[in-house]
């Protein structure tokens, strides 16, 4: 998955953020995997993960904001963890133990 992921970043990928990127990939998916109740593995969490880790990955250094303005641009974000939550519960891929 790192290696799917680290293609789709493309250019946007610094050099020497593989460690970065690693640490991301691990704290989706555990939130991923204490979310839906399933292993670490489970295929199903994948295309959730790699959105998390991405978006995650690409918001560094704005944590804790819900918008930017510079110059003409403005941008708003939305809590990555809790969209990955939402995601998984409103796809059913929940486990109820």
């Amino acid at each position: 998955m790192l290696e799917q992921i680290k293609s789709d970043l493309g250019a946007n990928l610094k050099t020497g953020d593989e460690t970065v990127l690693t640490n991301i990939l691990t704290d989706m998916t555990a939130i991923a995997s204490h979310t839906s109740n399933r292993l670490t593995t489970d295929t199903k969490l994948s295309p959730y993960i790699k959105t998390a880790v991405k978006a995650a990955y690409l918001r560094r250094g704005d944590e804790g904001k819900t918008s930017s303005s510079e110059g003409s641009l403005s941008s708003s974000y939305e809590d990555i963890e809790k969209k990955l939550r939402q995601d998984i519960i409103s796809n059913g891929l929940r486990k109820i133990k």
